[in-house]
């Protein structure tokens, strides 16, 4: 009989987001971010490791499928596992991580979820970025990297739904993810023709899933999806201040 904790995959992911605008108006931020990084497969353990956090039902942190990818509700890994299969992966062999925010006391939003998609010998293959808006749609892109992507993961999708009012519909994202085991580097680049107009960085640390680690999460940001939604305002109405050419909403064709 032993008293070790179950030894899990899934952890919190603590660090910045920075974003870095370079045309019409040089704008620049950096704000304190945690996420959760689930590993699909372990639901059950870390349900048992954290009883704050549940999945599909009420707790003060929720993990909800209806939140995520179509929105139907269907479990996730198994919709992921569906679009694996589409590109040629055998979904078996495959160690999904959606990194994303929790519902806290109900509420979320997530601006963009991460799933990140190894093989068996721990070599990132793919990664689907879940895309939501403030007008409530949401597009998931899935990248794969391009040839000779070396160690850091690459990879490039054209936009197809709007999301800021202050970038042109046509635009194109380019991923760049550098991992180890203990930080994760995520970096999504928006281009208008072939002239950077956003650098998104996610710059974060790997932090084992205790209790004692959401505890002090939660006292330093109780608040994360809230906050995140309060700071896109924010940053809107200033970009707006500056003279930023605002673009009307709309689908992107």
């Amino acid at each position: 009989m032993t008293n070790e904790p179950e030894q899990l995959r899934s952890h919190f992911l603590v660090g910045t987001i920075r974003h870095r605008r370079s045309r019409v108006a040089t704008y620049d931020f950096t704000h304190h971010v945690w996420y959760l990084a689930l590993d699909l497969d372990e639901r059950a353990a870390v349900h048992r490791r954290l009883p704050l956090l549940s999945f599909n039902r009420r707790n003060l942190l929720e993990l909800r499928d209806v939140d995520h990818l179509e929105g139907d509700g269907e479990d996730l890994r198994t919709s992921v596992s569906r679009g694996l299969e589409s590109h040629g992966f055998d979904p078996a062999q495959m160690r999904v991580t959606l990194i994303s925010y929790p519902r806290i006391l109900g509420y979320v939003f997530n601006p963009v979820s991460f799933y990140l998609c190894h093989d068996a010998a721990g070599t990132l293959r793919a990664v689907l970025a879940e895309v939501h808006n403030t007008h409530g749609d949401r597009e998931v892109y899935d990248f794969l990297p391009v040839a000779g992507g070396g160690p850091v993961f690459k990879g490039a999708q054209d936009k197809r739904m709007y999301v800021s009012p202050f970038i042109a519909a046509a635009a194109r994202y380019e991923l760049l993810v550098r991992e180890d085991d203990e930080q994760l580097a995520v970096t999504i680049r928006e281009d208008e023709g072939d002239e950077p107009v956003l650098v998104a960085q996610l710059q974060v640390r790997r932090v084992p899933l205790t209790n004692r680690s959401l505890l002090r999460l939660l006292a330093s940001d109780p608040l994360m999806p809230l906050k995140t939604s309060v700071l896109i305002f924010w940053h809107a109405i200033r970009l707006w201040r500056r003279g930023v050419p605002w673009h009307r909403y709309g689908r992107t064709p």
